[in-house]
């Protein structure tokens, strides 16, 4: 309902409409209007939304009642040919990874101990400490 008004409105008439609420609540009250507007708004999108459900909710019942049941859903077809194509992009996917050569990993020989050299720890880079601070600021 707003929409269709808000729709017929041009832009000098919004901000005629802008500028006489400013003058009429005045700028400390306008941003407190604004805020429960929106809220006012948000709180009758979500009541309609509960409507919204609580009817679908209800017409599907009365069909399940009369008897024609989920599968003549819209929705439960569009799933059933998501779920088949799904199934069939497996299927292919299986088939041509089937249908590639396996590569083998390449083999890892271990090394003779005689070409292998030992590790040295005392030739590691750690720092060897010193008896004064690095920073002597105090």
């Amino acid at each position: 309902m707003y929409l269709l008004i808000l729709d017929s409105l041009g832009n000098t008439e919004l901000l005629l409409i802008l500028a006489a609420a400013l003058i009429f609540f005045g700028p400390r009250r306008l941003p407190q209007l604004g805020r429960q507007l929106g809220k006012s708004l948000a709180e009758f999108r979500r009541a309609s939304d509960d409507f919204k459900r609580t009817w679908e909710r209800e017409v599907n019942l009365d069909d399940f009642e009369k008897g024609l049941g989920p599968e003549s859903s819209f929705l439960n077809n569009a799933s059933e040919r998501i779920r088949a194509a799904r199934e069939a992009a497996a299927r292919e996917l299986n088939s041509v990874l089937e249908t590639e050569p396996k590569v083998a990993a390449p083999a890892v020989t271990p090394v003779e101990a005689e070409f292998a050299e030992p590790r040295n720890p005392k030739s590691s880079a750690e720092p060897t400490p010193t008896d004064q601070p690095k920073h002597d600021w105090l």
